[in-house]
């Protein structure tokens, strides 16, 4: 299991993260949201071990991160926002060159190259897409553990994102932390989702349970006139039928049903969406 645990960042006077905590177990796919300045890039830098946090703890397997670094990377795959080939060499060249600092077979690679559609040809050739699918393939030569990819469906046309995103969805067998701003695909993929803004956790836990809020929206006509009323509270929702029924007006109908992501997420961060 990937811990974070009352992880903090600052620099200087400005404060990065407070007090960030979630976890991720193997099995689960958790998505990391937020706006532009969050903090999502940071706690990917920190959870992979590239940025050391101010205070707090990330433990993987009680194993705590900075203190086993060489150890625990080995057992992580890693995907950043921006991909880093490199470009002169071949795409399987390229697998077999991590393969060999890892001291495993590029057999492993090589088949989830192809499961991914990449053709061995010059990086350079090759296309977004098709790059960001070798990085993922890169993620996976050493068939880690836990899975850490920075927006990795960010900047493609739909269709490859969709792929990455099936894909993704069935790695079943590892843990798996992913930044999105593309909250369909969030919700499409995630077992778990954690919500920030301006550094701290707003939400951590379950999609379905945070989705599982029911909204009533009542059609009513009271005096002539034809009204709309949305709550999510059942006794609000009662009170104001009783109400309504009392004035002598008519109920048009009552209609349920679970909010979606994207409108919990706004509601959360404070704002509509543009």
């Amino acid at each position: 299991m990937l811990v974070v645990e009352d992880v903090s960042k600052v620099y200087g006077d400005f404060v990065a993260l407070k007090g960030v905590s979630f976890t991720v177990e193997r099995g689960e796919v958790v998505g990391l949201i937020g706006e532009n300045g969050a903090g999502k890039s940071t706690t990917i830098r920190i959870v992979v071990g590239l940025l050391r946090p101010t205070s707090g703890r990330v433990e993987y397997d009680g194993l705590e991160l900075f203190e086993n670094l060489k150890t625990v990377r080995r057992r992580i795959g890693y995907v950043p926002e921006v991909d880093s080939l490199y470009e002169d060499m071949k795409a399987l060249d390229y697998l077999k060159f991590f393969a060999d600092v890892y001291g495993v077979d590029v057999d492993y690679g090589r088949r989830i190259m192809e499961m991914l559609g990449v053709p061995n040809k010059r990086i350079a050739e090759l296309s977004k897409g098709m790059k960001r699918k070798l990085s993922i393939a890169r993620s996976l030569v050493h068939d880690p553990d836990y899975l850490i990819y920075d927006e990795p469906m960010g900047g493609l046309d739909p269709s490859t994102s969709l792929f990455i995103a099936e894909f993704i969805k069935k790695l079943r067998d590892k843990a798996v932390l992913f930044s999105a701003h593309n909250l369909y695909y969030v919700e499409f993929v995630c077992d778990k989702v954690v919500i920030m803004k301006g550094g701290r956790v707003l939400y951590y836990g379950d999609i379905e349970e945070l989705r599982g809020l029911q909204r009533y929206v009542v059609r009513y006509r009271l005096d002539g006139r034809e009204e709309e009323f949305v709550t999510e509270d059942v006794k609000e929702l009662n009170e104001m039928l009783k109400g309504i029924l009392t004035d002598g007006g008519e109920i048009i109908s009552v209609e349920s049903s679970a909010r979606r992501l994207e409108d919990v997420y706004f509601s959360l961060i404070g704002r509509s969406p543009s």
